[in-house]
């Protein structure tokens, strides 16, 4: 994980007065949100708050940070053992937990639990700034051992504006390193606002079909022959695989495929000795000029150009 930028959109806006990026959650984001019949939703309440009273911030002074991170960033954990508040306050992305992919927009948050694996990646558009805190739960002064509602607890903040203010306020008072017990009472205070919504919020979990296509895209790119086999091999026609991938990442499945593939060949051109053609072969390409036009396209330049750049 690339973190060269921590803290420079918290030193950006308070410094040299850039604005906050991204913008309230709503009507604005409705342009790249699944369509809304196709999505399901979730119930917050205010009679469904957090059953512990205070928290303490674990791994300082390195968190909580603020992260803008690399283009084709990756994230995985095989289990920490600590909860982990995590919100994007921008770019767009996919996070994988408990065989459940979510996808990752400006003011999703989620609350992972000790010992949960999560895999996160960011594929297309503006990079993926986060928000991320380590904590241990508190009950009258002593360590929860388990918070059943933060099994795997996820929602969107109703203002991300709001949120970024308040992120800002926490960042402020982390700098300074000497107000542990301010940082837990202002954390505790933006965990339970974030998580006491009265309103309805989207479900952010994709359905089962889109999560598996997902991961195979992810995962083995040169393994997909076709995207009408991989709907056959879900159980839907190819027509109504696209629309229902399309309605739920707001990309269609052949460019979200076309991307992914694009991603591993920049890794393969940054940290591997391959040939272009061999870098071609292994992702499924028996054209290397159509790879190459292909990589052009989409990064900007030619694949001999990208690594002759990174050199």
């Amino acid at each position: 994980m690339d973190c060269s930028l921590i803290f420079l959109h918290y030193f950006l806006i308070q410094k040299v007065g850039v604005p906050p990026l991204g913008g309230r959650v709503g009507s604005e984001q409705s342009t790249s949100a699944p369509a809304e019949q196709n999505t399901q939703r979730t119930m917050l309440s205010t009679e469904n708050k957090t059953s512990f009273s205070s928290l303490e911030v674990v791994d300082r002074p390195w968190f909580p940070y603020l992260c803008t991170e690399v283009e084709h960033w990756e994230w995985k954990t095989s289990g920490d053992g600590h909860y982990n508040f995590w919100m994007a306050l921008s770019g767009e992305g996919y996070l994988r937990c408990e065989a459940q992919t979510f996808r990752i927009f400006p003011g999703v948050f989620f609350i992972f639990s000790p010992n949960q694996n999560i895999s996160a990646a960011h594929y297309s558009g503006a990079r993926i700034t986060r928000f991320s805190a380590h904590f241990h739960p508190l009950r009258a002064g002593s360590r929860v051992s388990e918070i059943e509602e933060f099994s795997l607890l996820g929602g969107e903040v109703p203002s991300l504006i709001l949120a970024q203010r308040q992120i800002d306020v926490i960042m402020r008072i982390a700098l300074r390193r000497d107000d542990d017990a301010v940082l837990a009472q202002k954390l505790h205070e933006f965990i339970l606002q974030c998580t006491s919504q009265r309103h309805l919020i989207p479900e952010v979990a994709l359905n089962g079909r889109v999560s598996e296509a997902l991961r195979i895209f992810r995962e083995a790119p040169a393994s997909v022959l076709s995207i009408s086999q991989i709907a056959r091999d879900l159980g839907v026609s190819r027509s109504h695989f696209d629309r229902e991938f399309t309605q739920q990442t707001g990309q269609a499945p052949k460019q979200f495929l076309i991307n992914c593939k694009m991603i591993e060949a920049r890794r393969y051109l940054e940290s591997s000795h391959l040939r272009v053609g061999e870098i071609a072969e292994a992702l499924g390409y028996k054209d290397i000029y159509f790879f190459s036009r292909q990589f052009k396209q989409l990064v900007g330049k030619s694949p001999v150009q990208y690594r002759k750049e990174i050199q």
